[in-house]
């Protein structure tokens, strides 16, 4: 990475999502695949053109879901079934059957059933408006608003849904981007992402309900024997050993669709492909998934308590350290292609106030010869705040974070510096350097006090010495 020194005041950051034009030969109409955790766009192919989701709009319907509804509670399921078009998927519910929130999840996720995502509509509108009498037709229409409104919360502005199944309608339609910002919403929940990659479900809808049995002693129960069609997940020609889900959807205006997942190593990313008729969803999303894995990897761009570098102090204490080490509060660890980490740029902004700025040379009125070091002003104290550094790529800012100084370093004054050479000359006069010295001098003023002496007892010897010169 390189590291220019920028001298301004702080600057606010944020994280680009940035798609990126590799080809790949995509046969599906649009398509999109996407870190899961930072939801970075890592390949991208008509991902703005309006589809239709098909089953896909289920990943909406369970999020929508588990906002009003605990999984353990159990539904008894009513006449709502009977409102689905006959040929469309289902899981095999009966009215009066008794079974729990996460089992009818597990039928709208695993079986792809509408008549699960029926009975989930209508009981979360009720839950919802706490109105058990909501009709069904109402409830559908309340349940599409929910849907609609939470995926303009996420980010997903191109959508539109009208039904929770994803049954055809003209106005029912989503892009790749927005159905991927949903799909990393739905894999964000734990229950919902354990969900998406189950392959099987056999039981009876009390299956794992952790209440009160004897309190369901006599009720209906019906035994399901749910088998997931993600080809990517159940095995086959088209598996995907590292796939995690989540949910593939088929209908004639569709074609067909898939939201996928997979991890390998610590790397999680999303593929979604619309229109793409069989086999080519699969071969679609397993391409996307080979690109990224061999393309993309996590790199740390910066640590926490990261040093950052080392400043110089013009005003520091004579004989004390004038240097300070500043280091990077907050760290920033993001999916990026080899090219791309060392393509990242840095520059730290100090804070104005500390930057030391040496006056103009009067005679020329220029501006000192600059220096290859950042100089700052003290006193700066340990863990002060002294600036900021911010990461970018493309010129693209990723991520800023404050610098703090690991030292303190006090201010020069006049009593510092009184004391700095009074110590100075202390140390020099005693110093194992200012031997010689001493003894030289000890020499010569013992030679010199010799010379004295003897010249006086010659004097002393002399015949006139003593008397008193006589004027005439």
């Amino acid at each position: 990475m390189k590291l220019k020194s920028i001298i301004a005041m702080a600057v606010s950051f944020f994280i680009l999502i940035t798609p990126v034009h590799a080809f790949l030969p995509i046969e599906g109409r649009a398509a999109i695949l996407i870190d899961q955790g930072e939801g970075t766009v890592l390949f991208a192919h008509n991902e703005h053109e309006r589809m239709f989701p098909a089953g896909l709009a289920k990943i909406m319907t369970a999020i929508i879901v588990l906002d009003f509804l605990d999984p353990q509670e159990v539904i008894v399921i009513g006449n709502e079934i009977l409102n689905i078009p006959s040929g469309a998927l289902m899981s095999g519910h009966q009215i009066g059957e008794h079974i729990t929130v996460h089992n009818l999840l597990r039928g709208l996720m695993i079986r792809n059933g509408n008549d699960s995502g029926a009975v989930l509509a209508l009981n979360t509108v009720r839950r919802e408006r706490n109105n058990n009498n909501v009709p069904y037709v109402n409830a559908i229409q309340i349940f599409s608003n929910l849907m609609n409104e939470r995926a303009a919360e996420l980010g997903a502005l191109d959508t539109n849904f009208t039904n929770p199944n994803g049954l055809h309608n003209d106005e029912l339609f989503t892009t790749a981007y927005d159905l991927a910002i949903i799909a990393r919403a739905f894999m964000q929940i734990p229950l919902l992402a354990e969900i998406a990659a189950e392959t099987v479900f056999t039981g009876s809808g009390l299956d794992g309900y952790l209440g009160d049995m004897y309190a369901f002693a006599d009720a209906f129960v019906v035994q399901h024997n749910w088998v997931e069609v993600n080809e990517l997940v159940i095995g086959g020609p088209f598996f995907f050993p590292h796939a995690t889900g989540i949910r593939s959807g088929t209908t004639p205006q569709a074609s067909d669709n898939v939201a996928a997942s997979a991890t390998f190593d610590d790397v999680q990313l999303i593929a979604i492909v619309f229109y793409s008729p069989d086999p080519g969803r699969w071969n679609d999303a397993t391409m996307l998934f080979n690109y990224g894995f061999a393309t993309y990897s996590y790199f740390d761009v910066v640590e926490s308590d990261q040093h950052i570098e080392t400043v110089h102090i013009a005003n520091a204490v004579l004989g004390e350290e004038d240097t300070v080490d500043i280091t990077a509060v907050g760290g920033f660890r993001a999916l990026f292609s080899q090219e791309q980490f060392d393509s990242i740029e840095s520059y730290i902004v100090f804070n104005e106030l500390l930057l030391y700025t040496p006056d103009l040379d009067p005679e020329t009125d220029l501006p000192p010869e600059p220096t290859d070091y950042i100089t700052l002003l003290a006193p700066i104290f340990e863990n002060d705040v002294v600036g900021s550094i911010t990461f970018t790529l493309g010129g693209q800012i990723l991520f800023t974070t404050d610098l703090i100084a690991q030292s303190t370093v006090e201010a020069r004054t006049l009593d510092t510096d009184m004391d700095f050479y009074i110590a100075l000359v202390i140390e020099t006069l005693f110093s194992r350097t200012a031997l010689p010295y001493w003894i030289a001098g000890v020499g010569t003023m013992t030679g010199l006090t010799g010379i004295i002496l003897a010249v006086r007892e010659r004097r002393k010897r002399h015949p006139w010495y003593g008397r008193t010169m006589r004027k005439y």
